[in-house]
């Protein structure tokens, strides 16, 4: 198999580096599974010459990239998937930027709010005209997610790795907060119903100031960080969601050696 990765190349040695730490991981992590490691500076590079058989290490709209190219142009983890819902502990419904920057009723209503197109701001509660700074595009009108704001004192990422959880990784927060793990179970146990769940995912939970463990969202593998995952761990939790996008089979899915 071959992984391309992005990469900058150090003008003094003239070696290639991850472009960031995670993708630096990640050439480690498909190293040691024994991958073909190919760098490279921009999309354009490798862009004809990218099969299905191979994973492309890169941020989120240069993936989508490679997806479009071979005709899968939705691919998208719900945030909030209809058997989750139940463990977000709050309301979430749908709107625009623009129409939450005309009603003062809203800019002031102290809502949390993220956009649905991924990565185009930061999602954050807006409690004044100041907080929607960046928040906005003249030449489009992004849909967003809006949610009561919930006092979460600590959060986690858990690595969803063919119905099980690979690892559970700290976020960020306060440490004496900490996460029920029956909850967890239950989420997991209801995650397993998701007739067309993904193979490789994230679940984002947090734990209020009243010690409630809730679902925060989910979010998709193909191009997520690795959090402190161990190198070849973090390498087939990606391998295992481009597998199931490109529908073919996972080179690293080990599980049926086991007895």
């Amino acid at each position: 198999m071959k992984v391309y990765v992005k990469c900058n190349k150090n003008s003094n040695s003239g070696l290639f580096i991850g472009k960031s730490e995670t993708f630096t991981k990640a050439i480690y992590g498909f190293s040691e599974l024994g991958c073909e490691i190919i760098p490279y500076e921009v999309l354009d590079d490798i862009y004809d010459v990218v099969t299905k058989e191979d994973i492309v290490v890169d941020y989120i709209y240069q993936c989508e990239e490679i997806f479009r190219k071979f005709g899968y142009d939705d691919v998208h983890v719900d945030d909030y998937p209809e058997c989750l819902k139940k463990y977000l502990g709050r309301k979430i419904w749908y709107d625009t930027i623009d129409s939450i920057s005309s009603h003062v009723e809203k800019w002031s209503a102290g809502w949390f709010v993220k956009p649905v197109k991924s990565k185009v701001f930061t999602g954050k509660v807006i409690k004044s005209i100041k907080d929607l700074v960046g928040c906005g595009n003249c030449e489009e009108n992004y849909e967003v997610i809006c949610s009561e704001a919930i006092d979460i004192r600590r959060e986690w990422r858990c690595f969803i790795y063919y119905d099980e959880i690979y690892d559970i990784k700290p976020y960020k927060g306060d440490y004496h907060y900490t996460y029920d793990p029956h909850v967890i179970d239950q989420i997991m146990k209801d995650f397993r119903t998701w007739e067309e769940r993904p193979a490789a995912c994230i679940i984002d939970i947090g734990v209020t100031s009243d010690h409630k463990t809730i679902l925060v969202e989910c979010n998709d593998a193909y191009s997520s960080g690795d959090y402190g995952l161990e190198d070849f761990k973090y390498a087939r939790f990606i391998s295992a969601r481009w597998a199931q996008i490109f529908e073919r089979e996972d080179p690293f899915d080990f599980r049926k050696y086991q007895p």
